[in-house]
């Protein structure tokens, strides 16, 4: 046998088995760097998109049971008075109607969040639905009172009290919210029917009444889910939303201090 064939009987030598090795490392290195930067990409893209299935969900739950205070059925037939009669037992806030009233809230202290709790009626299979998503199907118009609160797991939940009785459960509508803040529009100058100031829910029943607030304004900030680390939470900046109100009564009356 030649010395050329005793060499390619030998096999590889180890040099070339290293190299072989070092090339099969780095493409695996590629590989799984190519796996990780895949995987976080989509984390980060399924966070954001929680964020703002988050966002959109809470803007229109709030828009539209806020949008609804005050509004009863008929009213060429049915009196304010008796679809938004007093009410004795407190809300999930703490607070309770006066006869007519279908809004009020707490202003949170320090960094807690405030509260809103509005009032609207509705009638049997009229579609309209509280703001845990139920509708009436009882035979007979039903009063819902609807607290929004920021619980201390961060979750934005919905309290509803049905004709003036007992608030139910909490429900945990979203995650991830860190602060809801809410303030009044009032029109307190001329011209009439323009909101020329906001205000806290401390400010409303007692410089301004109820039927003042033309418009509600939101402020809210959510968690950033993307850049947030455990003891280390990031909040993303605040996202501002008004509310025009719907209800004819809250557009009727100019007050001036």
């Amino acid at each position: 046998m030649t010395a050329r064939l005793q060499r390619r009987a030998a096999g590889f030598t180890l040099i070339e088995l290293m190299i072989s090795i070092t090339i099969t490392l780095f493409l695996m290195a590629g590989i799984l760097a190519l796996v990780v930067n895949m995987k976080g990409s989509f984390t980060t893209q399924d966070q954001l998109g929680r964020t703002q299935e988050n966002t959109l969900f809470a803007l229109t739950t709030l828009d539209t049971t806020i949008r609804h205070a005050g509004y009863f059925p008929d009213p060429t037939i049915n009196a304010e008075s008796a679809a938004m009669p007093e009410t004795t037992t407190a809300n999930a806030d703490g607070s309770t109607f006066l006869v007519g009233q279908s809004m009020g809230g707490s202003a949170g202290a320090g960094s807690a969040s405030d509260t809103i709790t509005v009032r609207f009626q509705s009638a049997s299979d009229d579609g309209l639905m509280n703001c845990a998503g139920d509708t009436n199907k009882t035979g007979a118009n039903l009063s819902w009172s609807n607290t929004f609160a920021v619980n201390a797991s961060s979750q934005l939940t919905c309290t509803v009290s049905v004709d003036g009785g007992a608030p139910g459960a909490p429900v945990a509508l979203i995650d991830n919210v860190a602060s809801l803040r809410v303030l009044y529009g009032v029109d307190s100058a001329a011209p009439a029917f323009n909101v020329d100031r906001y205000v806290t829910a401390a400010d409303i029943g007692t410089t301004y009444p109820f039927t003042s607030v033309h418009s509600v304004r939101l402020s809210i900030v959510f968690n950033d889910l993307v850049n947030s680390r455990a003891g280390a939470v990031v909040t993303l900046p605040v996202l501002t939303h008004t509310i025009n109100l719907m209800n004819r009564r809250y557009a009727e009356q100019e007050v001036v201090p």
